[in-house]
């Protein structure tokens, strides 16, 4: 049965995209990544390799200027699908899975735009890229307001429902979160500024990206700016910083969370590539802490990825390490971007440091990828490499050694162990 819905949403797809323009126009759109990866795992140095694909195919169905809708299916690794690694034996590799849904459309009279159903929401881009609170990264369902006020702002809210347990009519049995944001983006002669505010609303029991499930409910809040001056073009600056917290019900009798972060790189366009030079702080525990991540900024789906490999900032598929929060770090990086020697072959080369800010006596037996302590550090070598095959063809290798110094005081023996990881990925993209 599985198979032939299978069969008949890829029939019913091809005819949409082969009729003829009428009422509704169909335009499609997609991506086909390959990834074939090896190397070692941070800190343990056990081995690893996989090969894998992962297609995701996207349709716009546009009635007009004012209305149009969007479905995109994604079969293959990473979120919202199954798995597809190559070699597979089981029936896993046929499944496909909506990775968004939603519907554009414009208020009358108006020029507030609406986003509603499932799709990418984040809070804006931070120094680094992506968010660290929240980044876009993971489709949610909800509903998206933009808008315009004025020649140099912009202004932009949401409403989404980020946890989801049980449907219940009786609200009680139902635990769920709902994140509220207001984020405007103003724009000046050589100077953009982002500032956001979210909170959020959590019931008990309800499941969370990066949070698990509730044990308490409460109420969370954010509030980050993020900047880029590039008014001494061709100097670029971006700055960004952000705090939160999580305040739980009392009557649980839980610990709050709370922490901040800050971001800045530098960055310096020549004709023979982009000098970059970045460093970013987040706190961390201190030794009064009752649990781990207790003085960390609490995320719901955030990102801060700097390298390839102790922070997975991938091309391809693939992760060498489940670390993706900047909370309990500090770190530096300096490097190269944009070097061309050849036409349509690319290369960046960055040098990182990281440093755990969370207190020594205070490591929770935890894994020292996930929770650096003072005494612990790594230092990464990156090289990304890009060539353009052809105009929607590009193949990327990425290389990356990591010199770790983990203290096996805090943390146990066997995480001194360096590490290296390689991968090519091929993306056709249409």
């Amino acid at each position: 049965m599985k198979k032939l819905a299978t069969l008949l949403l890829a029939a019913g797809m091809v005819v949409a995209a082969s009729a003829p323009a009428s009422a509704v126009d169909v335009k499609m759109d997609g991506e086909y990544v390959f990834t074939f990866i090896s190397g070692q795992y941070i800190g343990s140095g056990d081995n690893f390799d996989g090969a894998g694909q992962r297609l995701r195919l996207g349709m716009t169905f546009t009635a007009s200027e004012n209305l149009s809708g969007y479905l995109q299916l994604q079969a293959g690794i990473g979120a919202e699908a199954t798995d597809y690694d190559w070699g597979t034996s089981n029936n896993a590799n046929t499944k496909i899975g909506v990775r968004q849904s939603y519907i554009d459309w414009v208020i009358p009279q108006t020029t507030v735009k609406v986003r509603m159903g499932k799709q990418l929401v984040g809070l804006p881009v931070d120094a680094f890229g992506k968010n660290a609170i929240m980044h876009n990264i993971n489709s949610r369902d909800g509903v998206v307001l933009t808008s315009p006020v004025t020649d140099w702002l912009d202004m932009t809210a949401f409403w989404v429902r980020a946890g989801y347990k049980s449907f219940s009519n009786d609200t009680s049995l139902s635990p769920k979160a709902d994140l509220f944001a207001l984020a405007g983006d103003l724009k000046f002669d050589g100077l953009t500024v982002s500032p956001y505010a979210m909170y959020g609303a959590l019931d008990k029991g309800a499941e969370i990206h990066d949070a698990g499930v509730l044990e308490s409910s409460g109420d969370a809040y954010w509030f980050g700016v993020t900047s880029t001056l590039n008014y001494f073009d061709p100097f670029t600056l971006k700055l960004s910083g952000a705090y939160g917290m999580v305040n739980y019900d009392s009557e649980y009798n839980l610990s709050d969370q709370s922490g901040w972060y800050v971001q800045a790189k530098a960055s310096y366009n020549t004709a023979y590539g982009t000098p970059i030079l970045g460093a970013w702080y987040a706190t961390g525990d201190d030794r009064d802490a009752k649990y781990p991540g207790q003085d960390w900024i609490p995320t719901v789906g955030g990102r801060f990825h700097p390298t390839f490999a102790f922070c997975d900032n991938a091309y391809g598929l693939y992760t060498t390490t489940a670390r993706n929060n900047i909370a309990g770090t500090w770190g530096v990086q300096a490097g190269i971007e944009n070097v061309s020697f050849l036409e349509d072959l690319t290369h960046a080369f960055t040098v990182t440091l990281f440093k755990g800010t969370n207190s020594d006596d205070k490591s929770f037996g935890q894994d020292p990828v996930e929770y650096m302590t003072y005494s612990d550090s790594a230092v990464e070598f990156n090289l990304d490499n890009t060539y353009m095959i052809y105009k929607n063809l590009a193949a990327n290798l990425q290389l990356a050694y990591i010199i770790n110094d983990f203290d096996e005081d805090d943390h146990g023996k066997g995480y001194g162990v360096n590490s290296w990881s390689a991968a090519l990925s091929f993306a056709y993209k249409f």
